[in-house]
């Protein structure tokens, strides 16, 4: 008789007994990560031997893929792109509540008596919501598309970000066993330059070659590439002592960027999925139900502080950066759980052995009853969002209002510092490039240089030039990032604030560049006379050096994802404060609307419906005529609210079902704009801006004192402070914002 290996043999059994818990958990519509846990709780050696795992070795190797393959999966979905997309309200209501979920954590296991280390992780398990639960949820409740789902996406995104740091800090306290702030920020300072490095050279390097693999066709081929390319960032992880989360996470986003990523993410999924499953399944072999029992109370107790806690939290910090109550109350029912990053972060507390071990079903227990109430509290959301703001004081309301007025004037004012956010982050790259530059020569090429020179001060002059040399590009774009325009026509004041910005920036990267160059010349004298010889270098040689950087730049950008085919609801991830919201609709054979042109169609009188984009096979564009006509199968990009969009898609669904093709469309989006005295349209009416004419763009909202005015008509007039909601082309709005 043949002998197969024993981790064949429990492979069978966890997927086997997985396959029908999961099922079940299916049929009576419940999450497949609950099936999942319970399936390893019944593996487990805490319940009958019958199914007990033998080689748990094994297993936990193979838990340690799924937690890479999950981590590298959520990568591909991340991508820098749509991180910069995310709006001012949903990067603030994360941070609240991350501040917020943690403390409570904190404040909780104090009350519990437990030690400052189950405390810190606890905080941190407590504070990152589930992505994968919440997604599920919307889907199986046809909630996607709705106003506050938007919010929710936008958190959740900056929460993943949030969790990845979070377990690079818990692993640098779980190996000193200690909670110091310096240590803690010195660490984080050094993880700041290996993660840009990893991304600086990733980038200019992986999409590139994933693009050429993928032009071979051979999906074989892409996948394996991906996959190693993923695991040897892992690998180099491991090195640097973080976590192999971090590793995977960042390859994910950095191939995220490439014109490939949906088709590695859907190649990648059957792994993902099957090495996930392993993962929450050994996630439920550690369940004690003894240990649950024995501590009920505090189980219930953190489960309430998750609810309550994330619910209001968010509610406070959704409200706080400018959105109404029923959008903010929504989303807090949405976010009040935990999921898979708190999994991730038990298991690093127990690999460490730095936690109690009774900290591990407790968290776990927690996570699956509020997975359980999640998509009831989602549902109640509506209804209970309406009648708390109808129960709200009308003079409470109109403070509210007014002071999301204020927030969104405050805002328009700081989208007018997006170049200069720009040229720091250009300004931070650079450092980081040079900084890696400098320490990659200096520990591994000047000991190579040592072997070949016997002197020592002169392989250190050696080394110091190489490392010069090669980070001149980078050095010269920091001396010059903030260089003023000649042809700036600012005010005076506002010239000499650039120029001061200019001085400091210089005189911070002349000092950086002097502090790296002590590794090779240990004089402060020998360094400043180094450092005014290289500036004269720069200086005579500025042309060449200048054109190098502006070479190595644009290779840089155009390794970033530049695709065309998007789907419409991208756009959503610009967060107004309104119930109305762009959102597509797919215009089914047979309609009503077809043939009828847009003014012949009514939707503006009958649903309040503003079409400002129509997307077809042969043509795609913003702010069509009102006797443009509407085709079958045309996608109409339209502002609205989720009631008058819900009631069109009824009358749409009596005709035929929805086209679901997906199309290309160009990048188009909603932007806001606020109206100062000096401007060529206070106090002129709608139809006399040419908007629409001249930069084909469509105005479809304005808010003036507290009051929104959705879809407004062409005779009314523009006043001073208006905040004007404007769709059309970035290319064109930004046209806008110049003139204006």
């Amino acid at each position: 008789m043949n002998h197969i290996p024993q981790l064949i043999i429990d492979l069978a059994v966890i997927l086997g007994v997985a396959a029908i818990v999961t099922y079940v958990f299916r049929k009576i519509n419940q999450p497949v990560v609950l099936g999942y846990i319970v399936a390893g709780i019944i593996v487990g050696p805490y319940t009958h031997p019958f199914f007990s795992i033998v080689d748990v070795d094994s297993l936990k190797t193979l838990a340690e893929l799924g937690v890479i393959f999950l981590m590298f999966a959520l990568g591909l979905e991340f991508s820098f792109r749509r991180l910069a997309k995310v709006g001012v309200s949903a990067a603030g209501t994360a941070i609240i509540q991350i501040i917020v979920m943690i403390t409570l954590g904190l404040t909780t296991a104090k009350l519990l008596g437990w030690t400052n280390m189950d405390s810190i992780f606890l905080g941190c398990m407590i504070a990152i919501s589930s992505t994968t639960i919440i997604i599920k949820a919307f889907e199986e409740l046809g909630l996607k598309k709705k106003r506050f789902a938007e919010l929710v996406f936008g958190i959740l995104i900056v929460e993943d970000l949030a969790a990845i740091l979070m377990i690079v800090a818990l692993t640098n306290i779980s190996l000193t066993s200690s909670f110091n702030g310096i240590e803690l920020l010195i660490a984080g300072g050094k993880l700041a330059v290996v993660v840009g490095a990893w991304f600086l050279i990733g980038i200019f390097l992986v999409p590139r070659l994933v693009k050429k693999v993928g032009q071979q066709n051979n999906s074989e081929m892409l996948v394996v590439v991906a996959i190693a390319l993923c695991l040897g960032l892992v690998a180099l992880a491991s090195y640097f002592n973080y976590s192999v989360a971090l590793g995977a996470f960042i390859m994910g986003s950095i191939i995220a960027e490439s014109p490939e990523a949906k088709r590695i993410e859907h190649l990648v999924e059957p792994l993902k999925d099957i090495f996930g499953a392993v993962f929450f399944v050994s996630v439920g072999m550690l369940l004690d139900p003894n240990a649950i029992l024995n501590n009920l109370g505090a189980i219930l107790l953190i489960s309430a502080v998750i609810i309550f806690g994330k619910l209001s939290s968010v509610t406070f910090g959704s409200i706080l950066t400018g959105q109404r109550v029923p959008n903010a109350l929504q989303t807090g029912f949405s976010l009040a759980q935990i999921g898979e990053f708190s999994f991730i972060i038990a298991t690093l507390g127990i690999s460490f052995k730095v936690i109690d071990d009774k900290l591990y079903p407790i968290i776990v227990t927690a996570s699956i009853i509020t997975t359980f109430t999640t998509p009831y509290l989602i549902k109640a959301s509506v209804n209970i969002s309406q009648k708390i703001e109808n129960k709200i004081p009308k003079k409470i309301n109109e403070y509210i209002n007014s002071y999301i007025n204020r927030f969104q004037k405050f805002s328009i004012i700081e989208e007018k510092q997006k170049t200069f956010n720009l040229k720091i982050m250009k300004w931070f790259l650079n450092l980081i490039a040079i900084i890696t530059i400098y320490s990659i020569i200096s520990v591994k090429f000047e000991p190579f240089i040592n072997g070949y020179v016997e002197s020592e001060k002169l392989s250190k002059l050696f080394s110091w030039i190489t490392a010069f040399l090669i980070a001149a590009p980078s050095t010269w774009a920091m001396l010059n990032t903030f260089q003023c325009n000649p042809n700036d026509l600012s005010t005076q004041k506002s010239l000499r604030i650039k120029a001061l910005v200019l001085f400091i920036s210089r005189i911070i990267t002349i000092l950086i560049i002097g502090s790296l160059s002590l590794n090779f010349i240990p004089s402060l004298i020998s360094v400043s006379i180094v450092i005014i010889a290289s500036l004269i270098f720069l200086l005579f040689f500025r042309r060449q050096i200048s054109q190098y950087y502006a070479w190595f730049e644009t290779q840089f950008k155009s390794n970033f994802n530049q695709e065309s085919t998007k789907q419409m609801c991208d756009v959503n991830s610009i967060l107004a404060p309104w119930d109305a919201h762009l959102i597509e609709i797919n215009v089914p054979n047979n309609s009503f609307i077809s043939g009828k042109s847009i003014i012949e169609s009514n939707l503006r009188d009958l649903y309040g419906i503003n079409i400002v984009g129509i997307l077809r096979e042969e043509s795609s564009f913003i702010s069509p005529k009102p006797k443009e006509i509407i085709f079958p199968g045309d996608i109409l990009l339209c502002f609205a609210t989720d009631e008058e969009i819900e009631q069109l898609r009824q009358e749409l669904e009596k005709s035929t079902k929805e086209n679901n093709k997906t199309k290309e469309v160009i990048d188009y989006c909603l932007q806001k704009f606020i109206i100062k005295k000096e401007s060529y349209l206070n106090e002129i009416l709608i139809k006399d801006t040419k908007i629409s004419e001249d930069y084909h763009c469509t105005i479809v909202g304005i808010e003036r004192e507290n009051v929104r005015i959705k879809n407004p008509k062409a005779d009314s007039i523009l006043k001073e402070d208006d905040i004007l909601w404007i769709v059309g082309e970035n290319q064109m709005l930004e046209s806008i914002r110049n003139n204006i």
